[in-house]
């Protein structure tokens, strides 16, 4: 074998090496670019999940003390979250969804002045607030960063949850017999959706237009869900479901002792139902 053909062989060889090489380097950076597109969807996927579980611990906080204003809010007022479907119209107002915005920043949480009330169909029951959020502005945002928008939707169902069990849904301190929707404690469906407008090519109209598609709408298929909206823009988005309980507890107070006492209204009713010690209303 000549000079000249030894230098052939090495240099096929080197191209070898080189082409070896090449290939081991392809298959790390492709693996690579895998584990971080793996470990940015985890990333994203706890980032969504942390702020629809935000939104559903807040509602939890509503309930902790009965005095606080939220509570009075939200429960004992009849345009409240909870309270439209307490109220006496109440049964009537089943399957509609109670929806707004969740933003932790503002001080009154969940007011039907930031809320929007709508049919299953996604026909409006209530205009007096604009509860869906809005991607261009700053107060949907559920962090000051503007990166994370959560819409909470509440509903109370028409029929009777399975798994409630036997006598669970009857008033505590009441009797089954009198078969009165009063008699009869809530449950309520809470759907917090959210979504990271930022990493979808979606447009902003787009994605507002999904916002106000209902959670379940029962059209027979002609109205999209907010669900599908979102999934057909590829906007990445995380639901979380919760189910609330609402027990109700018959607790019978003394205002006023008729043939006894001093005449005077009893404190814990004042409180109740705001009259000072001589039944008068209190002014604010």
């Amino acid at each position: 074998m000549n000079k000249k053909s030894q230098e052939g062989v090495t240099l096929i060889v080197v191209l070898l090496f080189l082409m070896l090489i090449t290939f081991v380097g392809i298959i790390a950076v492709k693996r690579s670019t895998t584990d971080l597109k793996v470990a940015t969807a985890d990333q994203i996927d706890t980032l969504l999940l942390n702020s629809s579980d935000s939104g559903n611990k807040r509602i939890e906080r509503v309930f902790d003390d009965d005095t606080d204003q939220d509570y009075k809010d939200a429960v004992i007022k009849g345009s409240g979250m909870f309270g439209y479907y307490l109220s006496e119209a109440g049964r009537a107002n089943r399957e509609d969804q109670y929806i707004f915005c969740y933003n932790p920043r503002q001080d009154n949480f969940a007011k039907l002045s930031q809320a929007s009330i709508a049919k299953p169909n996604g026909s409006t029951v209530m205009t007096t607030g604009n509860g869906y959020c809005d991607i261009s502005k700053s107060t949907s945002y559920a962090s000051a960063r503007s990166n994370v928008v959560t819409q909470i939707n509440v509903t109370r169902p028409e029929k009777a949850v399975v798994g409630q069990g036997n006598f669970k849904s009857v008033t505590q301190g009441s009797g089954i017999q009198a078969n009165e929707p009063t008699n009869e404690s809530a449950v309520f469906n809470i759907r917090s959706t959210s979504i990271l407008p930022g990493l979808s090519n979606a447009s902003k109209d787009e994605i507002n237009d999904c916002l106000k598609k209902p959670i379940a709408p029962n059209d027979s298929g002609t109205t999209s869900s907010l669900d599908k909206c979102l999934r057909d823009e590829g906007i990445s988005a995380k639901t979380l479901v919760q189910q609330a309980y609402v027990k109700n507890v018959v607790d019978n107070t003394v205002c006023f002792g008729f043939g006894v006492g001093d005449g005077k209204i009893a404190e814990d009713c004042q409180k109740l139902v705001g009259v000072d010690v001589n039944g008068s209303p209190k002014v604010n």
